[in-house]
């Protein structure tokens, strides 16, 4: 696991902030960052921080808020910023359905609402339909005080952008994606190009994660021989977790950073699946 790291590529300054973008990524258990230049199209910087023992926001808000503040390379006055926020706590709802007027009620439906959570939304163009989730307010307010130009993104945004782009033309009919948090997993099936389901489960044990894949590919009528299974997100390749599903599923690829950005020498450290969609969250609109 990539725990409490962070490197900052030499040519790093200053002078040359309004030319980089910070893309952030944030969950229960955990907090990361990298820096891109968008002059060279690289990415200068990347730290990630674990917090296994909390269990709420309310905890993890002020751990963030010290991070930001005593970070030198996070306090300062980025004016291209987005928040990757990563929950279960989402619904789809069809740009042709969609009234901001509903939105709660229709959220509801799924979860229930905290009293200290805000709904926010975000348009996802790859399915033309809104993604609708909840975010507590104290989070929301300590990266807005923080950075105030800030974008935030629910973590389906990217994965389904970057999924449908590069497998638009895939000769494959079906392929499956896994993208795996500390406490929760987001399980994606893609059928010639057209995204057919997007859910996600909490797991506490080795058994929960095999069992909801596994029945995941039962209950949609996957074929485990046939199609494909992509895992992103921080999970070894050589985790527990994943040994019964390999004695199952025939292909299992790895979604890896994108290939059309440049990287600092420390990001050979890192897996190459473990932050891809926090990496491709520039590229959300």
């Amino acid at each position: 696991m990539v725990n409490n790291i962070q490197f900052i590529d030499k040519s790093f300054s200053i002078k040359n902030i309004a030319n980089y973008h910070l893309s952030l990524q944030l969950t229960l258990k955990g907090f990361s960052f990298c820096i891109l230049d968008r002059e060279r199209n690289k990415f200068i910087a990347f730290g990630n921080h674990l917090f296994p023992k909390i269990s709420q926001f309310k905890v993890l808000a002020p751990e963030v808020e010290s991070i930001l503040q005593k970070d030198t390379n996070l306090n300062l006055p980025y004016q291209h910023v987005k928040l990757l926020f990563a929950t279960p706590k989402f619904t789809f709802i069809p740009s042709s359905l969609f009234d901001p007027n509903t939105v709660q009620q229709v959220f509801g439906f799924n979860h229930k609402i905290g009293t200290n959570e805000i709904m926010l939304q975000n348009f996802v163009y790859g399915n033309s339909s809104y993604v609708v989730y909840a975010i507590p307010s104290g989070i929301k307010s300590v990266f807005e005080q923080q950075y105030p130009a800030i974008k935030i993104y629910h973590q389906s945004c990217p994965l389904i952008e970057e999924v449908l782009l590069k497998f638009k033309l895939s000769e494959s009919k079906l392929q499956v994606f896994v993208n795996v948090y500390p406490d929760f997993f987001d399980f994606a099936v893609l059928d010639q190009g057209e995204l057919k389901l997007f859910n996600s489960f909490a797991y506490q044990s080795v058994n929960d994660f095999q069992y909801f894949i596994l029945n995941s590919f039962d209950q949609m009528g996957l074929s485990p021989s046939q199609v494909p299974l992509n895992i992103s997100g921080m999970i070894a390749k050589d985790d527990s977790k994943l040994e019964q599903i390999k004695k199952y599923i025939k292909t299992i690829e790895y979604l890896n950073k994108p290939a059309h950005f440049d990287y600092s020498y420390g990001f050979q450290e890192i897996p190459e699946h473990y932050f891809t969609h926090m990496i491709n969250l520039y590229q959300c609109g």
